[in-house]
């Protein structure tokens, strides 16, 4: 029974309460009996109401795992990145500032960078929408593995002044050379992506591009089973954009270029395919 059909219930209970009785039925036990009477019927009708309630909620389905053979559930961690890098190779190199986006309200009184952009348009979270959007699991071929999401790997100039994020980031470069696991998960069958840096490169002759790299790594057990590292590219028109008008341009094919980018770098770093 819906809320408002449970008003109503209750309306026409109250209504009765309220209707005089008849001119014979005036002792105190008539009165007393027939308040007991609509108080009943309340409770009962808001005893129904809220059994129905609970009976319509729809039901949440529990995700389906894939589980090791001791019952746990199969890991896929995936760290997304902070790590931006542009480089122009062109005559005149160097990309300076980008003036056209100067009053954009992310950048308000000072002009936006090629890196700001990217951070922008492409931050952490964008990456994992755009990764779900086009199938983690199934792209990996990783059929119903848990994914975690880890913190993002760090924009490696913050380490030039900051010794501890040196020492992280180089524990994280000596664990993956040893072919170690990245967390302390000890589930079975476990699997690692970690994104290391997104690159936007110009150059003269080759145009705009945007670069992406990925380790990828399989566990069983302890034992690394697979790995695949690499970058691969994709090419960009609007991004960075020059005017106004390309703004949303330039973050949609930004996107877009990131998930051709994964999508490639599976096919030819991972499976190793080749086109």
């Amino acid at each position: 029974m819906t809320r408002i059909s449970t008003l109503a219930a209750l309306a026409a209970a109250t209504s009765f309460a309220s209707t005089p009785v008849m001119a014979q039925e005036t002792s105190e036990a008539s009165e007393a009996s027939g308040g007991a009477a609509v108080e009943t019927m309340v409770e009962e009708t808001v005893a129904v109401a809220e059994a129905a309630s609970v009976s319509e909620a729809p039901a949440v389905p529990e995700p389906s795992y894939k589980l090791a053979a001791d019952g746990s559930v199969c890991e896929l961690h995936v760290w997304p990145t902070e790590n931006y890098i542009g480089i122009n190779t062109g005559l005149l190199s160097g990309f300076g500032i980008v003036g056209a986006l100067a009053d954009q309200a992310a950048h308000k009184n000072r002009v936006a960078t090629v890196k700001d952009l990217m951070k922008d348009y492409l931050g952490p979270e964008v990456q994992m929408e755009e990764l779900n959007k086009l199938g983690i699991n199934e792209t990996l071929k990783l059929d119903g593995y848990k994914i975690i999401v880890q913190e993002p790997t760090p924009f490696n100039e913050d380490a030039k002044n900051d010794p501890e994020l040196k020492a992280k980031i180089k524990a994280m470069n000596k664990t993956v050379k040893d072919k170690k696991r990245l967390t302390d998960s000890t589930a079975p069958c476990y699997a690692e992506l970690t994104t290391t840096h997104i690159f936007y490169h110009k150059a003269m002759m080759y145009g705009s591009n945007l670069f992406t790299g990925w380790i990828y790594r399989e566990f069983d057990g302890d034992k690394q089973t697979k790995v695949g590292k690499g970058q691969v590219k994709n090419p960009l028109e609007y991004f960075p954009p020059k005017t106004e008008e390309d703004i949303e341009k330039a973050q949609i094919e930004l996107r877009d270029a990131y998930a051709k980018d994964f999508a490639e770098y599976v096919e030819k770093k991972v499976f190793k395919q080749k086109r």
